[in-house]
């Protein structure tokens, strides 16, 4: 499908379109069973062209697992979540120092949307290779640099009713790549999701790139919002002038 705000926002990256099917597609990506896996590393994969799936089975990272709602992998982590994300355990992994005790990790992981979703598979497939016809995206996600980062949050509360329809979560890379815009996507007011700030993500992906991740008929409804936005006026004009001189 075409999407104007490539065009727009001068993407050097396809917007990635989130699929969930229980038919695998053909000649994507995947992991092999029983092999650690970087859902972010995939997605960057996307942005260039290539297409991914992911199941329960090949999925295996349980973060990844939890991110991509496969069910709630984190009962089973070796030593326990909440230490793995704050402080650590003798004897199990270092800990990320994420969060300050287990106890406040735990309460994050409590937070979190965890859903087992009702599909073997979840698909990552760049934007403009979706048919509709066949196809239905439930999320739209954009790998985009500041500039391009900036217009999209000023365009996603252009129609906004006093809201702020952009969150910036704390969170694992997957899970603000999928878990919370697929949380958002069952909401009447959907909000964006700003994501990849994941401090042990950031190595795999550009420096100054950062996720954009919208449900899919909030991505239609932004597009349909650019005629007569700011995306046509001298101020964004002199910012893809800068993005041209690059």
């Amino acid at each position: 499908m075409n999407c104007q705000l490539s065009q727009v926002l001068k993407l050097n990256n396809s917007p990635v379109a989130f699929i969930l099917t229980n038919e695998k597609p053909e000649e994507a990506l995947e992991a092999r069973e029983g092999i650690w896996c970087c859902v972010a590393a995939f997605y960057k994969s996307v942005t260039k062209g290539k297409t991914a799936v992911f199941s329960r089975k090949t999925t295996g990272c349980l973060g990844g697992q939890v991110g991509l709602g496969f069910g709630n992998a984190y009962e089973g982590f070796p030593g326990g979540i909440e230490h793995f994300l704050s402080t650590g355990k003798e004897g199990f992994r270092e800990g990320e120092g994420y969060l300050k005790t287990p106890e406040h990790a735990m309460a994050f992981v409590n937070s979190l949307p965890i859903t087992d979703i009702p599909y073997d598979y979840v698909v990552m497939k760049p934007l403009e290779q979706v048919d509709l016809a066949t196809e239905k995206p439930v999320l739209v996600s954009f790998y985009v640099n500041v500039d391009q980062l900036s217009a999209l949050t000023v365009l996603a509360n252009y129609e906004a009713k006093g809201e702020d329809r952009v969150r910036i979560p704390f969170g694992a890379g997957c899970q603000t790549l999928f878990l919370m815009p697929y949380h958002e996507s069952r909401k009447e007011r959907p909000r964006a999701i700003v994501g990849l700030l994941d401090v042990t993500v950031r190595p795999m992906v550009d420096k100054d790139h950062l996720a954009f991740t919208v449900p899919f008929q909030f991505f239609r409804e932004m597009e349909a919002n650019i005629p007569g936005s700011f995306l046509e006026r001298k101020d964004w004009q002199k910012i893809q002038q800068r993005m041209d001189n690059q």
